[in-house]
């Protein structure tokens, strides 16, 4: 039942993350290229941000059924988990030092279509033990045309 015929696909990916913190409010905007790829029922996303004051960080989106997972390696680290209604700890590392994170995610929502896909998360970001406000992630992406 293994899947040998792994196909990776070129995509654009775009990720917009919103962040309220009481009234305020911050909205950051990242594009980057990237590969699609599935893997037995799973979905991968990696691509690679340009970061002038640190570097290149790399990030690989598992999405599954009930778990969408972040691992992002280079200029800063950074390993977290999302699962609807449940505490998850993980962990960010910068040049400026290692901080624990703690989410609770409200909603994940993955949708395919043809040639492209959305990723959508609401969740509550604890670091070091302090709220840092609510947070909503969106990933969108698209098949890079040839």
């Amino acid at each position: 039942m293994s899947n040998a015929s792994e196909v990776k696909k070129p995509i654009e990916v775009k990720i917009v993350t919103d962040i309220r913190d009481g009234h305020r409010k911050e909205t950051t905007s990242v594009n980057a290229k990237g590969m699609y790829y599935e893997k037995g029922s799973k979905i991968y996303l990696t691509y690679t941000e340009r970061q002038e004051e640190i570097g290149d960080i790399r990030t690989m989106v598992k999405i599954s059924e009930d778990e969408v997972s972040i691992n992002r390696t280079g200029a800063v680290q950074m390993k977290q988990s999302f699962r609807k209604k449940v505490q998850i700890e993980g962990t960010y590392i910068s040049p400026y030092g290692r901080m624990d994170l703690l989410t609770f995610a409200h909603n994940i929502e993955y949708k395919q279509m043809t040639q492209k896909g959305q990723l959508f998360l609401t969740y509550d970001l604890e670091v070091q033990g302090q709220p840092t406000g609510k947070y909503a992630l969106t990933i969108t992406f698209k098949e890079e045309k040839k």
